[in-house]
């Protein structure tokens, strides 16, 4: 059940803004913006190594970038448009994510240069992924602490479990990518990022299902 909002008054033009972007729309955005990640991801990168031109070569490198950045202007205009009880639990969910992404930087960064851990420059792909699902868990916690559960479904979104197995079935298209190019560590980090997804929409789905039972008890 998310967490009721208390949102002040607004006027104009920004009141019409915040009514039409629905939890629906909101998600339908997110998704949108993951596939074409996903698609630049499958097709566009595998021609970096055959692109003659730095220039166009910068480019294709730069592509997946554009997506996220849209992603991420539109988790602030979500933020920014909701009430203050949730945007403080957005603010320490992201802190604590800051720090454990921070946290875990610094680790993979003293491991690769005493050369424990055979970490390169494509580790760094990993650090948005790993802040995301450090803050949607960490979030999910504060939530409760608040009252709620930021697990439940909105009403006029899509449910949650049905999402994760989206996103398993997107990280399952960058491991396939992995797999062709013979990187192996990114396809074992892609894999095991994708049956995490899956296992936790299963499971959210068992739930679901089991509260239904009991509500019809």
């Amino acid at each position: 059940m998310p967490l009721r909002e208390r949102r002040g008054p607004v006027s104009g033009m920004n009141a019409a803004r915040t009514a039409r972007l629905t939890t629906r729309q909101y998600q339908r955005r997110m998704l949108a913006a993951t596939v074409v990640y996903a698609l630049v991801m499958v097709l566009a990168w595998p021609l970096l190594r055959e692109t003659p031109s730095l220039a166009l070569k910068v480019a294709l490198a730069l592509l997946p970038v554009l997506p996220m950045l849209y992603v991420i202007a539109l988790m602030a205009k979500r933020v920014l448009r909701s009430d203050e009880l949730e945007q403080r639990t957005h603010l320490l969910a992201l802190g604590v994510a800051t720090a454990v992404t921070g946290a875990l930087s610094l680790v993979g960064g003293f491991l690769a240069i005493a050369r424990v851990a055979p970490l390169g420059g494509d580790a760094l792909i990993w650090v948005f992924p790993l802040l995301m699902i450090s803050y949607g868990l960490a979030r999910g916690w504060i939530a409760r602490r608040y009252g709620g559960d930021a697990l439940c479904d909105d009403d006029d979104g899509m449910p949650l479990h049905r999402r994760l197995f989206v996103a398993a079935g997107l990280i399952v298209a960058v491991a396939a990518l992995a797999w062709w190019r013979g990187r192996a560590f990114a396809f074992g980090m892609s894999a095991g990022m994708a049956a995490t997804f899956a296992l936790a929409g299963i499971m959210l789905m068992l739930r679901r299902a089991r509260r239904a039972g009991a509500a019809r008890r």
